[in-house]
C-alpha cells in the first residue's frame, strides 16, 4: 500500500512538473515568435522561419545542461544524505529538464540513450531502496551522456 502511494505521488509530481514546464515553455515561444515573423517578409521567408522553428528551437540550451548537471549532483547528494523524497523530486525535475534539452540535440541515438538513462536513474531513485553501487553506475552513465549531449549541442548553431 505504501509503495503504491509513493508511485502515485511520484507520477502526480511528474505530471505537475511537466504541466508547469510545458506552460512556461509555450509562453516563451509565443513571446519570441512574433519578432521572427515580423523580420521575415514574403512567402519564402515565412517558410524558412517555419522550418527553423521546427528543426532547431530558439534559445540557449547550455543553461539547461547546467541545470541537468546540478540536478544530477543534487540527486546523488540527497540519496547519500538519506533524503529519498527530495531525491525523488529532484529526479523528476531532472527528467523534465532532459526533455527540454532533447529538441536541441540532433543525434537521435544519443537522445534515445539519454532519455533511457535519465528514466532508469529516476526509476532507481523511486524504487525506495537504492543500491549505491547501481546508483553510481547510472550517474556515471548520465555524466558521460551529458558530455556527449553538450558536444552535440555545441556543434549546432543556436539562435
Amino acid at each position: 500500500m505504501k509503495k503504491s502511494k509513493i508511485i502515485v505521488g511520484a507520477l502526480s509530481m511528474m505530471m505537475v512538473v511537466a504541466l508547469i514546464a510545458g506552460c512556461g515553455s509555450s509562453e516563451k515561444q509565443t513571446a519570441s515568435q512574433p519578432p521572427a515573423s515580423q523580420q521575415t517578409s514574403g512567402h519564402e521567408g515565412m517558410n524558412m522561419s517555419g522550418h527553423e522553428n521546427m528543426s532547431m528551437p530558439k534559445g540557449d540550451p547550455m543553461p539547461m545542461m547546467k541545470d541537468m548537471d546540478k540536478g544530477l549532483q543534487d540527486v546523488v547528494k540527497q540519496v547519500k544524505d538519506g533524503k529519498t523524497m527530495d531525491a525523488q523530486k529532484t529526479a523528476i525535475q531532472l527528467v523534465s529538464t532532459t526533455e527540454k534539452v532533447m529538441p536541441h540535440m540532433m543525434d537521435a541515438e544519443l537522445k534515445e540513450k539519454l532519455s533511457k538513462a535519465v528514466a532508469e536513474l529516476k526509476d532507481s531513485v523511486n524504487s525506495g531502496k537504492i543500491d549505491p553501487a547501481v546508483l553510481d553506475v547510472k550517474v556515471k552513465t548520465m555524466q558521460e551522456l551529458m558530455k556527449q549531449a553538450t558536444t552535440d549541442i555545441q556543434s549546432m548553431k543556436h539562435n
